[in-house]
């Protein structure tokens, strides 16, 4: 007695595939990182001579004419500059703070934020500048 050849047909959800392929390409938006810093206005000074600094372990401020600080494209207030400055130093063992200011920002703004961000640890500073070009 001869046994019918079962031939099974493997049978795929192509409805289920476009619903994959969906989630898949939202899961890759959310989780990759955007650039979502603004573009700020803000005019540094020039001076003569300039010394270039490594861009690792850097801690990057913004301060407007305004005086509004920003950090990472976002507007913040001292208190989360300085609670975000402790947290990058539990990262890096020796960070060095950016100020990126508005050449016509008084001092007296830039000094609160480093004398808010010296209460606790020593700071390392640089300010951001442009070259002056010889003519």
């Amino acid at each position: 007695m001869k046994l019918p050849d079962l031939k099974l047909k493997a049978k795929m959800p192509v409805v289920a595939m476009g619903d994959i392929a969906f989630l898949l390409l939202v899961f890759f938006l959310v989780t990759s990182a955007l650039d979502q810093s603004r573009k700020l206005e803000i005019e540094i000074p020039s001076v003569k001579n300039i010394t270039k600094i490594p861009q690792e372990e850097i801690f990057n401020i913004f301060i407007d004419k305004d005086g509004k600080i920003y950090f990472k494209g976002s507007e913040k207030n001292l208190f989360e500059i300085q609670f975000l400055y402790f947290k990058h130093i539990s990262l890096f063992k020796k960070p060095i703070i950016q100020i990126v200011a508005d050449k016509n920002l008084p001092f007296e703004k830039v000094d609160e934020i480093l004398q808010t961000l010296r209460k606790n640890t020593e700071v390392k500073v640089a300010f951001s500048c442009k070259e002056e070009k010889d003519e």
